[in-house]
């Protein structure tokens, strides 16, 4: 669920709503150019010049004052140069020529013949006023230039370069910098193009399938700009895979001021237009990841699933740590077994479910592999007393006090204890060691800090404290050891404190405890970490009656654990007649079964005394997994036909299953993943399959939909005459034609 104003929260739940705005954007660029697309050697940059960033999506966000007529400034939004050579750490300043009014000559990796159908430059702050590119066949002038963000709809035919050539810059004498460099342009429309609007999410939350994003726009075509019958129009330069982004506003007062929800990253599928229409249908990124995995290898000593996971996505070319996240809470979990020969979006699904993680992609079309469970929750202090118990504050229960040395602490109404003698302490809560001063202040501030399993989202945070209470005290969260929400807060010697503020993804929380009153210590007894949602879909936002239907009854789950052991039998895995020559000598075999100790031979068959005929050509084994080999010849002249020998022994396997009974009678549950072999690894994911399939009950609801609301959201759904109940949401979709509707389709949460 995306994260809004308080304001825009209330505003959606009142019985009118104010205006909804869209925004869509539509790529056209050249895939093939944008993925080859570089500056050509020739190109004389500086030594701060970064030739890769401008065509991968990298912003500059820090420029270094240089000597150039007009540039440098003294108002501190620029920073000093490194030295050449230095250690130091050179911010991103993209494409920076050489020499003033220097050219740029890019070049597409020796692909020629591309059409490209407009060009997309952000040439930063100091801009050329007149300058001319030049592709194989013309020379375009460009003057009077007025942007930094340039753009245009000329298209280049024919291209295998492209050569930018400053006349005249903004600043005069200045270099040629480049930013960001698209092969192609991006349309834009709101409310007034925009038909119609139709998304639908999927994602499950026990990762038994692959999530999936559909989304299909229609937009207004009156002015013929996506024409078919125009070998111009931009319908001539649509590619599959291009990016749809649509984003959502809501006019929050209704005074025209707009609050815009984060844009959300399709990738084009189909389109189609008329003279009146434009049609354009978009799927999320995993659609698109076909290839196969075949690094599945068997580690007798294990790996994480967060390697596993990068593995996957690195060999799925998905290298860019920015296109992932991925729970650090999975290098705690190690797997042996590996991974069959899936495709790599089947392979991370494999991944997550072993992990109790959910797989799905954001807004911005990154994948995530996130924790989907309550986490378990630890508390540590940087000083306690010996009777304090910090550990406990989380458990919710009961506590006793003692006594203390602490200003306006102790009570003779029986509700304190006098100190025991031999150590045997009741249950307390948190006693700060640390002692404040006559003005509250102490010299190393008490601070209790929370470390969660792994990472969650909660909306509240509660605190009980005992007999005297902080003046204040400040609440910090992170994620990865980064800093994510923090705010002060102004106790006032109140002795329960409760919020249900958002606290965005986070493991790890501190509280630290900056005045207290005078001459006291800090005195927790418990602390509650917030509710999971604070989303409540009420009647009033219903369409109609909500759909339930229940699922039926769980008897059993068993979970089945895979090992592997290996044999004693040396046998022929692959064996083939394939053609090679010194050109051509590498060959890749893959495997049905896992496999190991591999050796490869060249095999001529043998002479009448039944001995193997010598081979001039050999084989090696350079690469292999447990589902491949790849083969490389050599000793061979020309084109030659020669029969491989892959010899090797198979893993055997065994399948045992771990099984819980939940109810009398019902229908067994039995799943298998491939990477569970332990105990230890069933007993948590039959615990994790339990919490779902227990909330048997399946609803399907619509609505008057929000924007905000994604699919595996949490919610508080009323039911009639019969308060709330808890869902998940597995699909979400959302319509708009200047006002949204919804319908999901949801399950009861147990957690």
């Amino acid at each position: 669920m995306q994260n809004v104003s308080k304001a825009y929260k209330q505003s959606m739940k009142g019985i009118g709503r104010n205006r909804g705005y869209i925004k869509a954007t539509i790529g056209v660029i050249n895939s093939q150019a944008q993925k080859n697309v570089a500056v050509d050697n020739q190109t004389a940059v500086t030594y701060f010049a970064d030739i890769k960033k401008p065509f991968n999506n990298y912003t500059v966000d820090n420029v270094y004052a240089t000597a150039e007529q007009d540039f440098s400034k003294v108002d501190g939004t620029m920073y000093f140069l490194p030295p050449k050579n230095s250690t130091l750490e050179i911010y991103n300043n993209g494409i920076v020529t050489e020499s003033l009014l220097g050219a740029v000559k890019i070049i597409f990796s020796g692909i020629t013949g591309l059409d490209i159908k407009g060009l997309t430059i952000d040439f930063g702050e100091y801009y050329p006023v007149d300058f001319t590119i030049q592709n194989d066949s013309v020379t375009r002038t460009y003057s009077g230039n007025d942007k930094s963000y340039w753009v245009t709809e000329d298209v280049f035919n024919g291209t295998s370069y492209l050569i930018i050539t400053p006349t005249k810059m903004i600043n005069g004498q200045g270099r040629l910098r480049i930013y960001q460099f698209y092969c192609g342009i991006v349309n834009a429309f709101s409310n007034k193009e925009v038909k119609k609007y139709s998304g639908k999410q999927y994602v499950s939350s026990i990762t038994d399938t692959i999530p999936s994003n559909d989304i299909s726009l229609t937009i207004d075509n009156q002015n013929q700009y996506y024409s078919p019958d125009n070998p111009d129009s931009a319908l001539a330069y649509m590619e599959v895979g291009q990016e749809v982004k649509v984003q959502f506003g809501y006019d929050v007062f209704g005074n025209g001021e707009i609050e815009w929800l984060p844009e959300e990253t399709t990738y084009l599928h189909t389109w189609s237009a008329t003279d009146t229409e434009a049609k354009f249908t978009a799927t999320d990124r995993f659609d698109y990841m076909t290839g196969k995995y075949y690094r599945g290898l068997y580690r007798e000593n294990g790996i994480s699933l967060y390697d596993l996971a990068i593995d996957v996505l690195n060999d799925a070319g998905i290298t860019d740590e920015r296109e992932y996240s991925i729970d650090p809470y999975l290098k705690n979990i190690k797997v042996q077994n590996p991974i069959p020969a899936v495709k790599h979006s089947e392979a991370l699904q494999i991944i997550a479910n072993a992990g109790r993680c959910v797989l799905f992609e954001d807004r911005n079309s990154k994948i995530h592999m996130q924790a989907s469970f309550i986490p378990d929750m630890t508390a540590e202090s940087n000083g306690e007393t010996a009777y304090s118990h910090v550990s406990d504050v989380l458990n919710g229960e009961d506590k006793e006090a003692y006594a203390i040395c602490s200003s306006d602490f102790s009570k003779v109404d029986g509700t304190v204890f006098f100190m025991p003698v031999d150590s045997n302490y009741l249950k307390t809560g948190y006693i700060s060691s640390q002692i404040a001063d006559a003005s509250g202040t102490f010299t190393e501030n008490p601070k209790i800090t929370i470390n969660l399993e792994a990472a969650f989202v909660a909306y509240g945070l509660q605190i009980e404290f005992r007999n005297v209470a902080p003046e204040q005290f400040k609440v910090t969260t992170y994620y990865q050891d980064l800093e994510v929400d923090s705010y002060t807060v102004e106790q006032g010697g109140e002795l329960e404190y409760t919020t249900f503020e958002q606290f965005n993804l986070f493991d790890k929380m501190v509280l630290e405890f900056t005045k207290a009153q005078p001459n006291s210590r800090i005195t927790v007894d418990n602390i509650t970490v917030g509710d999971v949602t604070d989303y409540h879909i009420t009647r009033n936002d219903m369409t109609a009656s909500p759909t339930a239907v229940r699922q039926n009854k769980i008897k059993a789950i068993s979970v089945i654990k895979t090992q592997y052991r290996k044999s004693s039998e040396n046998k022929d895995i692959s064996t083939e007649e394939i053609t090679i020559s010194p050109a051509n000598n590498v060959h890749t075999v893959y495997f049905q079964n896992p496999c190991y100790g591999l050796t490869a031979v060249i095999d001529n068959g043998t002479d009448d005394g039944g001995n193997p005929i010598p081979s001039a050509i050999s084989v090696q084994i350079t690469d292999s997994s447990s589902y491949y080999a790849t083969l490389q010849f050599s000793g061979m002249t020309e084109e030659t036909i020669v029969k491989y020998v892959i010899k090797g022994y198979e893993y055997v396997t065994e399948e045992i299953g771990y099984t819980v009974t939940h109810n009398d009678n019902g229908d067994i549950k039995t799943w298998k993943n491939p990477l569970i072999s332990t105990t230890e690894l069933a007993k948590d994911l039959e615990e994790w399959l339990a919490s779902y399939y227990l909330g048997d009950v399946d609803y399907q609801i619509k609505w008057r939909g929000d924007p905000r609301t994604d699919a595996n959201d949490l919610y508080y759904m009323e039911l009639k005459d019969r308060g709330e109940t808890m869902i998940r949401t597995y699909q979400n979709e959302i319509s708009f034609n200047g006002a949204w509707s919804g319908t999901m389709k949801a399950r009861k949460a147990v957690l």
